[in-house]
């Protein structure tokens, strides 16, 4: 019995640490900075925020230097500030959408139970960070499909 006992939690140590070795992580951060897809991204914003600052300084140009002039301007540079803000958001919302897809396909093709943040990790040993092996896997599935607009 004390054999059996033994061999039983051999084996079940071993399960265990096998199903230990599926969980790995990424540093979201350096997908967001390094990918295709994150500096697609940046760079739209970039080009929206440019484009709505030259729009706020050319009205601000043409503005008469009076009360109800100076109200309108203010309420056309905070439309333009939101709408800066709402596209944002906007590629925010289609850029993580993309990085989920990916982190589960990239997931289920390496057989990993879990992949957690690098952020959230407090220790992990050098081997479980995925994150060079991800963001060549994401950049490559970004370059085949639907690109960030």
């Amino acid at each position: 019995m004390r054999r059996l006992t033994a061999l039983l939690f051999v084996v079940l140590f071993m399960f265990g640490y096998s199903k230990a070795a599926e969980v790995v992580f990424i540093d979201v951060q350096v997908v967001v900075n390094q990918s295709k897809a994150g500096k697609d991204a940046q760079g739209i914003l970039e080009e929206v925020g440019k484009k709505a600052q030259s729009e706020v300084e050319a009205k601000q140009k043409v503005l008469k230097n009076d009360q109800k002039s100076q109200e309108e301007f203010q309420a056309f540079a905070i439309n333009k500030q939101q709408e800066v803000l709402k596209k944002r958001d906007e590629l925010l919302q289609k850029f993580m959408k993309i990085v989920q897809e990916n982190l589960e396909s990239y997931g289920k093709a390496k057989g990993y139970s879990i992949i957690i943040d690098k952020q959230a990790v407090l220790f992990g040993k050098p081997e479980l960070d995925k994150t060079d092996e991800f963001l060549k896997y994401f950049d490559s599935n970004y370059e085949k499909g639907e690109k960030i607009k």
